[in-house]
């Protein structure tokens, strides 16, 4: 299961899976449309889909199956990027100036985006409500 994708300045995409990082030399888009290639989509489509049918403006969370939503908490327009994968986090505590993110491999994230973690949750879960 993915935990994160996070996209470097020097183009790198580091990608938690289970309990490794894999690193690899592509763009995001590359790499998440892989994954939707399967579901007949691309990322593009994806996010008009997910903006025209919920309302979303910004930083539109890519659901890519049943066990992979990406939270856009940096958008991979961006030099550097984060997307956190909802359902590979099985709690998260919300300190003064940032928020720790516990995986469910065990796997911690300090996170100082605290704000926009906050509303792609809500985001996320009017996702799944939609699609339950």
């Amino acid at each position: 299961m993915i935990n994160y994708i996070k996209k470097m300045t020097n183009n790198e995409l580091y990608i938690s899976i289970d309990h490794k990082i894999v690193i690899l030399d592509c763009t995001f888009q590359k790499y998440v449309n892989q994954l939707l290639f399967q579901k007949l989509t691309n990322l593009q489509s994806r996010e008009q889909t997910t903006k025209r049918t919920l309302g979303f403006q910004a930083k539109i969370p890519v659901f890519i199956d049943k066990s992979t939503l990406l939270m856009c908490i940096k958008s991979y327009r961006l030099e550097e990027s984060l997307y956190i994968n909802y359902f590979a986090i099985t709690s998260y505590s919300i300190k003064k100036d940032y928020i720790v993110i516990t995986f469910v491999n065990e796997h911690c994230m300090k996170l100082n985006q605290k704000h926009s973690y906050i509303k792609q949750l809500e985001k996320c879960r009017k996702i799944l409500d939609y699609l339950n």
